[in-house]
């Protein structure tokens, strides 16, 4: 071990500190999947949910994982190209057991330790500054519509089989959830029993994308939005606006049944101005945001054997 470079000892010991303090899943199996032959894929159980002592990923991509075991979105993601990708070669599917009342703090420290054991990873933290605005309430008031929680329904982060009703949007089953759909110029943001928290945690990308960032850009920095709307309930609400790049789904059939709308001309307006008038709420511009980014110095395409 001596004769390693220094940075790799470190790596090295970081890894065995991870392991020895961090709790670890009763039982995991995971193993690398082939998207062309594994046509259902999808998210469910974990902490929060209706099954909260195992939880199933598939076909999950190496950054969607990293994303789990650190709580960062993508962006504050760095590392080699090949994670980024979640359309394969290099996509997981992941099964593992737990005790049930598993926090979600508590599973994030499974999934790094998982990532140390299972492939070896080696990452740091940096801090880097991101755009950022404040998200307040407009002049006028807010138009959302509060919603009334069932007790039974539990929160989804998988939808079966998208259905479109006339206008384009999607047809969300009951629970607590919220979605996001391209196309053909336009952006729909749905969500049903959220609250503001879960508004903000999504508008920064929706920010980028209405301003003209390619969709398809996942790793640039997002704008980040912090809540100043003193808003306290849970919401039921529809935000579409104008995204020039989003036009992809239109042309190879992936959002069928998308409205023919385009951009602020046939009357669906940026975000800014869509926010305003169909939620009652503004973005203000405020200075940079510094925030962790979770650099991966090494991690292995395949996992050790289960």
């Amino acid at each position: 071990m001596f004769g390693l470079p220094r940075g790799a000892i470190l790596g090295w010991l970081t890894a065995v500190t991870m392991l020895a303090q961090e709790p670890a899943f009763d039982a995991v199996s995971v193993k690398v999947v082939k998207l062309a032959s594994h046509p259902v894929f999808g998210n469910s159980g974990g902490p929060g949910t209706s099954d909260p002592g195992r939880i199933h990923l598939c076909c999950a991509g190496m950054f969607s994982l990293v994303m789990k075991a650190f709580d960062v979105e993508l962006d504050q993601i760095s590392g080699p190209s090949w994670i980024m990708d979640n359309m394969g070669p290099d996509l997981y599917q992941m099964d593992a057991t737990m005790p049930v009342n598993t926090t979600r703090a508590e599973f994030q420290l499974m999934m790094r330790s998982l990532l140390v054991e299972r492939f070896h990873l080696q990452a740091h933290r940096e801090k880097r500054n991101f755009p950022g605005y404040e998200l307040v309430v407009a002049e006028g008031g807010a138009k959302l519509k509060e919603s009334g929680p069932d007790a039974n329904l539990v929160e989804s982060d998988s939808l079966p089989m998208p259905q479109r009703n006339a206008d384009g949007a999607l047809v969300l089953p009951p629970g607590p959830q919220i979605f996001t759909s391209l196309g053909r110029g336009m952006v729909i943001v749905q969500a049903q029993e959220k609250p503001m928290s879960d508004l903000v945690r999504v508008l920064g990308r929706q920010v980028a994308q209405s301003l003209g960032e390619d969709p398809n850009d996942f790793a640039s920095p997002k704008p980040r939005v912090i809540d100043k709307t003193g808003l306290t309930g849970k919401y039921d609400f529809t935000l579409r606006f104008s995204c020039e790049g989003c036009r992809f789904g239109a042309a190879n059939g992936m959002l069928s049944g998308a409205p023919d709308r385009t951009d602020a001309a046939d009357g669906v307006p940026n975000i800014f101005a869509a926010l305003q008038k169909q939620l009652g709420l503004k973005l203000v511009k405020i200075k940079e945001i510094p925030l962790d980014v979770i650099v991966v110095d090494h991690v292995e395409k395949t996992p050790t054997a289960n």
